[in-house]
């Protein structure tokens, strides 16, 4: 065990943990202050990168380990599970009284079972699409939407309802079997690098413009819509292939046409 708590990507790890348990202190201490609240959801941000980070470090290092595999799927569920379910409680949905605990409980679990279902269908090999959104992605969109609504000078703010509503919709996408396209398929070519620069500088512009909760928050939501907008989007392609296929004249069709 002693080499386990020596192996580097685990101390990446282990840091995405404490900034999740940091996040859950200042929420359930913040007693109506904002402050607290933004800094909480930067500390789920800060998980996030903390979470990035151990998987290269491991592969650059090539001390990867089954240990360490199963040890950043329980740390995941307290930084972007419990975390962002708590700030959104001590937020907004304690004002539902039992609604809102249950409403926090249920992302947590929705949260949980994606997790689970990850590491059962896990099989070591690159998919270009994965079933429901990451709870990653979706726990830290949850966090960064709170840490948005406390920015200094924010003029915008969801009524508890709303935040519920939001809340449950993003936990159902975890479970669900939307398909969203995952990171590791991204193609290593001239087209993905000129997306990615894009996609940095709006960033950066973003940041400097507005507050980065903003930021955050924004491209949180776009990823978390992604998956049912390339669903729908995705529709008439599909219809057309059926149709082909019923009458027998199926054309190949690329596999990221077909979601």
């Amino acid at each position: 065990m002693i080499r386990q708590f020596l192996n580097p990507p685990n101390w990446f790890s282990a840091a995405s943990l404490f900034c999740g348990l940091y996040a859950i202190f200042l929420a359930g201490g913040a007693n109506g202050d904002e402050v607290p609240f933004y800094q909480a959801g930067l500390f789920v941000f800060y998980a996030g990168l903390f979470d990035a980070l151990d998987g290269r470090v491991a592969r650059l290092t090539g001390t990867g380990s089954a240990f360490g595999v199963q040890l950043d799927s329980l740390i995941d569920i307290v930084s972007f599970g419990v975390a962002p379910a708590a700030l959104v409680y001590f937020w907004k949905l304690k004002e539902l009284g039992p609604i809102g605990v249950f409403g926090a409980f249920f992302f947590m679990l929705c949260g949980a079972f994606r997790l689970a279902r990850f590491n059962v269908m896990a099989d070591g090999k690159v998919h270009t699409y994965g079933p429901g959104s990451t709870i990653t992605v979706t726990g830290g969109t949850l966090a960064a939407a709170v840490m948005w609504q406390a920015a200094p000078g924010a003029g915008f703010e969801l009524s508890a309802s709303q935040l519920l509503v939001a809340t449950c919709v993003m936990g159902v996408l975890m479970v669900s079997s939307v398909p969203y396209r995952t990171m590791k398929s991204l193609r290593r070519n001239a087209r993905t690098l000129a997306g990615v620069t894009v996609f940095a500088g709006a960033f950066i512009y973003m940041g400097v413009q507005y507050d980065i909760s903003t930021v955050l928050a924004s491209f949180g939501a776009l990823a978390v819509a992604s998956g049912p907008l390339e669903l729908v989007l995705g529709y008439p392609v599909r219809r057309r292939r059926r149709q082909q296929e019923l009458t027998g004249q199926a054309a190949p069709v690329r596999e990221d046409e077909a979601h």
